[in-house]
């Protein structure tokens, strides 16, 4: 699966890019490209029919449904739900918060939680932000503590499985236990849009929904998953309501051909899963430890010993240089990476994940996260690094 070689490389796609952006997107497979072109040729047919033709449409949901749930063990693949992304899955877990309800959630969540927190506080929601040390980990305590202080008659909770910037996973098991065991009729969310397909952990049984977007795994941006748990029922809304499909949950005629794509993406990740993990964990410490040979001045946020991170992703303090320069100069060399970074107002802000975990807002501004998939190769790693080194070494 490692990437095509120059000459058949997609119109507008330097032949010399290093694509070190993976979790903000990835380019699809090759074999999701046909199962999306298959399914277009040969399953365009509508699944609530109940000719021959939506049953050969309800057949490629079914198989986007089994992928997911192996992918998430734990789940069933009957509760999987089908969504156009993991946003649209996180805005659905938590539609229900309102002035009668508590929403905790930690402070380096994804906007895809923390907007829908932000609205569920304009309805009168008691909302509730645990923080986070400085490594980005959340108490499992404070989640406990917090709502031991709470008395409304519904509670929803969301927690990011890994955070998309650093990599830094978050103990999630003892989190849903820490909530659970203070109030059992809670709503927990799980957001695995980071880890979904890099980590191989059981979801946690407190977990109501665990979500994640099909894009972030070489999938059709526009796909995602909502598989809901035994602790999801009414106190979780349709977010879009009308025919029924979905068991109700998400009306609307379903996207055939993205779950094709889907299902494609999941099953080539579930093949050889192991060495698809450790061949990424290799990348992203060869990586870190040249840039670290190269700059000793620098540092991983979120790197300390013993925390755990997700194989792909490292986001690298430059002391002294300015990210964004970095990253334009890097983008100017065909090398992509970002910072994760919101904008407001056409000025980018620096991290809320980095300040969250104490870091300064001019360390923040000098960090840039790199994250790698599986069309990266050990070349591109070396090049990359060398590049970054001769771009930095100056500002030491």
């Amino acid at each position: 699966m490692m990437e095509s070689d120059g000459s058949k490389a997609p119109c507008g796609r330097r032949t010399d890019e290093i694509y070190l952006d993976a979790n903000a997107t990835v380019r699809p497979l090759d074999c999701v490209v046909e199962a999306v072109t298959s399914a277009m040729h040969e399953a365009w047919g509508n699944p609530s029919s109940e000719h021959a033709n939506g049953i050969t449409a309800r057949r490629v949901l079914v198989q986007a449904r089994d992928a997911a749930a192996e992918l998430l063990p734990g789940m069933e693949a009957e509760n999987v739900v089908l969504t156009s992304g993991g946003t649209e899955a996180s805005n659905t877990m938590l539609g229900g918060a309102d002035r009668d309800s508590t929403l905790i959630v930690s402070a380096v969540e994804h906007p895809a939680t923390m907007r829908p927190a932000e609205r569920a506080r304009s309805r009168g929601a008691n909302v509730i932000v645990v923080p986070v040390d400085g490594q980005g980990q959340a108490d499992p305590d404070a989640f406990s503590r917090a709502l031991a202080r709470s008395s409304t008659p519904n509670v929803y909770a969301s927690v990011q499985w890994a955070n998309g910037e650093t990599g830094v996973i978050q103990p999630v098991a003892a989190i849903s236990a820490a909530i659970h065991a203070v109030r059992p009729d809670a709503v927990i969310h799980l957001d695995a849009a980071q880890s979904a397909g890099r980590i191989r952990t059981p979801v946690p049984r407190e977990v109501s929904g665990c979500s994640f977007s099909g894009h972030k795994l070489h999938g059709p941006q526009g796909t995602g998953v909502l598989a809901l748990g035994p602790g999801a029922d009414a106190s979780i809304p349709a977010l879009i309501t009308g025919g029924g499909q979905e068991r109700g949950w998400r009306s609307g005629t379903e996207n055939v051909a993205g779950a094709a794509g889907l299902a494609a993406a999941l099953e080539a990740r579930m093949k050889g899963f192991e060495a698809t993990i450790e061949r990424l964990r290799a990348l992203r410490d060869a990586f870190e430890a040249r840039i670290l040979d190269a700059l000793p001045h620098v540092t991983v946020n979120g790197g300390g010993r013993n925390v755990p991170r997700i194989p792909n992703t490292t986001n690298i303090r430059f002391p002294g240089t300015d990210g964004m320069r970095l990253i334009a100069q890097l983008d100017a060399a065909g090398i992509r990476c970002s910072q994760g970074s919101a904008c407001s107002s056409g000025r980018p802000e620096a991290s809320h994940v980095l300040r969250a975990m104490g870091i300064d807002e001019e360390s923040a501004y000098a960090s840039v996260r790199f994250s790698f998939s599986i069309l990266n190769s050990e070349e591109e790693v070396e090049r990359a690094a060398n590049t970054i080194a001769d771009l930095v070494k100056d500002k030491a």
